[in-house]
């Protein structure tokens, strides 16, 4: 037994793991007929969203064998680890697979080759004669990561997207990995890309509009769908589109789904500064798990919420064309003055609202153990000086929250029907089009205010804080409002709104202390040594 017999096994069980999610694809029908054959009294479309479920998370895990297998031909010791750790996971959801579905017999023989694949790897691995192989030392890769702050922001984007907004409730909380592929990987692929391409927000933003463009308009066929979710009705479509419902979610998209968990990530983690979170390698798994996550909202849930629409194909030609281009023009966008956080505005590339911390561990901005203030650079030591300078004075930290909580509430509450109404905020017809003029201007002026607020040197990292934290809260409250039906989902919100509160008014406090601030050639010196 070699470690190439361990890479064996693996691509193997990568083969298998393939084959079984091509044939439930493309055998969805029969397999759902013999289950609901066995099951007469279930719901077809819940069979249907559980079918599709559970053999996806079992491909997932197989696709990180790929990544193993150039560390395991090298010797690499930890790949070891690894291969051992993802292997008894690997049995786990096979076994699960087996003992908790009724899939037809042709099916389980697929299930049991690769439960025994599973248990050869997981012996294998363990052999004295192969551990022997892999006690070299392994060379120190330097190359910049922080798994850490990934896996955060994998995590991160899901809960702010669709749990925070009350999307998914309690009785359905199993769902919500579902979405961490296409949320978390979606998120995490944009934050790389952005940040090894030297962009900021404005990047960020126009790469979550694709991202938006992507999700809604081909996994989802929401945009041009008369059927799925009764977006149709919320307000008159135009040229075969869902106006206002297309309206709600491309701005939704880029902004709570990536740029927030993004900034939450990035604050969280701000000693790593805007260095890359991924290696090549990592970059292209959280790529193909983020279309594979595209792929599995696509066969999860459209046959539940929307069966037999086909979408026409200019549609689809269509979304894809804008989205390509608003991707290429967010490649082209160039912060001002520099490439980091932050330094989009007019200010020298070393006066940002990321201020590079190195040393500062994780967690520490909110949990308060940090030894070392993240600087406010560039910050004057007066509100007169900062107004001197020219661009408006943002308003306080709290001010901010505030401020932000009410335009994201404001903006959803214009466009999401809620309370019996059946188009956006209690109209009828073409009455429809103003709230969505008026939500489009809730937006624009937020914007513009963002922009001039952080084009100021007393723009901190608190003030960014404040910004995200309100509208946080905000789509929390109208997630509360408009979409928990039951009392503990009620509940789970407040609960959610109260956490996120605290945590945040702690986190801004600890920012908004005075520290001293950096010389300019330290700035500048550390900027570069955080830099892509």
């Amino acid at each position: 037994m070699t470690r190439r017999a361990v890479v064996t096994l693996l691509i193997v069980n990568l083969g298998v793991s393939v084959i079984f999610a091509l044939i439930t694809l493309v055998l969805h029908g029969p397999v759902l007929a013999y289950q609901y054959e066995h099951h007469p009294d279930a719901d077809p479309a819940a069979l249907s969203r559980t079918l599709w479920t559970r053999p996806i998370p079992v491909l997932l895990v197989a696709v990180l064998y790929a990544r193993l297998v150039r560390q395991l031909l090298v010797g690499d010791p930890r790949a070891l680890r690894r291969v051992r750790i993802v292997s008894v996971m690997g049995l786990t959801g096979v076994t699960w697979l087996l003992l908790s579905a009724e899939y037809p017999a042709w099916l389980r023989i697929v299930e049991g080759v690769q439960l025994l694949l599973l248990a050869a790897l997981a012996i294998t691995v363990n052999l004295r004669v192969v551990r022997n192989e892999f006690n070299a030392p392994t060379p120190v890769d330097i190359r910049p990561r922080n798994r850490r702050a990934a896996w955060t922001l994998i995590l991160v984007a899901p809960v702010v997207a669709e749990l925070m907004l009350g999307n998914v409730p309690l009785k359905q909380i199993w769902i919500l990995p579902v979405f961490i592929p296409i949320y978390g990987a979606g998120a995490l692929l944009i934050r790389e890309l952005v940040r090894r391409t030297g962009g900021g927000f404005r990047a960020m933003l126009l790469l979550g509009l694709a991202y938006g463009l992507i999700e809604e308009g081909l996994a989802l066929r929401s945009l041009t769908s008369p059927h799925i979710y009764g977006a149709a009705g919320w307000a008159p479509r135009l040229l075969g589109i869902n106006s206002a419902y297309t309206e709600l979610n491309l701005v939704y998209h880029p902004i709570f789904s990536i740029t927030i968990p993004i900034v939450l990530t990035e604050l969280i983690f701000a000693g790593h500064g805007p260095r890359q979170y991924l290696r090549r390698g990592g970059l292209i798994v959280t790529g193909a798990v983020a279309g594979l996550g595209a792929l599995l909202v696509r066969v999860a849930v459209v046959p539940a919420e929307d069966p037999g629409y086909d979408m026409p194909a200019v549609a689809a030609v269509v979304i894809v064309a804008v989205a390509g281009l608003v991707a290429v023009g967010a490649f082209r966008v160039r912060p001002k003055g520099g490439s980091v956080v932050g330094a989009e505005s007019g200010r020298p590339s070393g006066q940002h609202a990321f201020p590079p911390t190195q040393g500062e561990p994780p967690l520490a901005i909110i949990a308060g153990n940090s030894g070392s203030e993240p600087a406010a650079c560039g910050q004057p030591a007066t509100v007169e000086d900062a107004r001197a300078t020219g661009p408006a004075v943002p308003l306080s930290p709290t001010g901010l929250t505030i401020w932000f909580g009410v335009a994201a509430f404001g903006f959803l509450a214009l466009l999401f029907p809620f309370a019996g109404s059946k188009q956006s905020f209690f109209t009828h017809g073409n009455w429809a089009f103003l709230p969505m003029i008026a939500a489009a201007a809730i937006v624009t002026a937020a914007g513009v205010l963002l922009r001039r607020w952080s084009a100021n040197p007393a723009w901190t990292q608190a003030h960014l804080l404040g910004a995200a934290l309100g509208a946080i809260i905000g789509h929390i409250a109208f997630g509360l409002v408009a979409n928990a039906e039951t009392l503990p989902d009620r509940l789970f919100l407040v609960a959610l709104a109260a956490l996120t509160t605290a945590l945040g008014a702690r986190a801004i406090r600890r920012l908004s202390r005075p520290t001293t601030q950096p010389g300019p050639s330290t700035v500048l010196n550390t900027t570069s040594a955080n830099s892509d």
